[in-house]
C-alpha cells in the first residue's frame, strides 16, 4: 500500500475552493482543512461541502476562538474538531504541504 503525504489545507476567507480542491485528494493522502477567520462559517452544519469532506474521513479543525467570536459554537457539526489558536502552530508542522487559501 502506498502511502501519501499529510496535507493542511489552511483556510480563512469565505471562499469554498480550497475544501473543493482537499475533496479532489485520493485516500492516500491524509488531509485536514483547517478552518481560520471568516472560513470558520463553513463548518456550520449545513454545509455541504464540509459534510462531504468529512464522509470521505478527511479532517476538518477550525479554532474555537473564531468559532466563539462570531457566535456559531451552536450550529457547528460535531464531527468538527476544535482547535485553541495555541494548537494551529502545531497542527501546521504535523504536515509534509500546506496549502494556504
Amino acid at each position: 500500500m502506498k502511502v501519501g503525504k499529510k496535507v493542511l489545507y489552511f483556510i480563512t476567507s469565505e471562499d469554498i475552493t480550497g475544501v473543493e480542491l482537499a475533496i479532489e485528494h485520493s485516500d492516500e493522502d491524509e488531509v485536514t482543512i483547517l478552518l481560520l477567520q471568516n472560513a470558520v462559517y463553513f463548518a456550520n452544519k449545513s454545509n455541504k461541502a464540509v459534510s462531504q469532506v468529512l464522509n470521505q474521513n478527511k479532517t476538518v479543525a477550525a479554532c474555537k476562538e473564531h468559532i466563539d467570536t462570531r457566535g456559531l459554537s451552536n450550529f457547528i457539526s460535531d464531527k468538527i474538531k476544535l482547535v485553541a489558536s495555541v494548537d494551529v502552530v502545531d497542527l501546521i508542522f504535523e504536515n509534509d504541504t500546506i496549502i494556504n487559501m
